[in-house]
């Protein structure tokens, strides 16, 4: 079932090492909220190394719950972002179902650069837990 979320406050934080994407229902916050963040420094991923999935990005909502690594997919098309949670991530955020459609309507949200950073953020950590990233991308447009 996709749940979409009207989004009308959404940016991007970045606080070295720290990098924060947020997409909002209401510009205060209230309503279905969700932060991606992530700690750069966890890039420097070797393999074979014994990194837990904690040391990757992860994802918050509006109640305070968190969960790592748990974006099995997420799309871009025509203004709109698509983000497909894994089943860890439904249970433990307390999610109303696996997918998320956010359609951004403000004019003053830069779409792009939520788009850089949130690749940057979802390709932060092991590489096992990145998501297949569908549509277009700042790099692709």
């Amino acid at each position: 079932m996709l749940i979409s979320i009207i989004a009308r406050a959404a940016g991007a934080e970045d606080h070295p090492p720290l990098l924060l994407v947020g997409l909002a229902e209401q510009v205060d916050g209230s309503g279905h909220a969700f932060h991606f963040q992530c700690d750069l420094r966890m890039n420097g991923y070797e393999e074979d190394s014994n990194w837990p999935e904690g040391e990757s990005y992860c994802v918050s909502t509006e109640g305070g719950f968190t969960r790592f690594g748990c974006v099995s997919e997420i799309e871009h098309r025509d203004g709109a972002i698509r983000v497909a949670f894994t089943e860890g991530a439904v249970r433990d955020l307390r999610l109303a179902g696996s997918e998320y459609e956010f359609q951004v309507v403000s004019d003053e949200i830069n779409i792009e650069e939520i788009l850089r950073q949130l690749r940057k953020i979802l390709s932060c950590g092991r590489p096992e837990h990145y998501p297949r990233f569908l549509g277009a991308w700042p790099e692709d447009l």
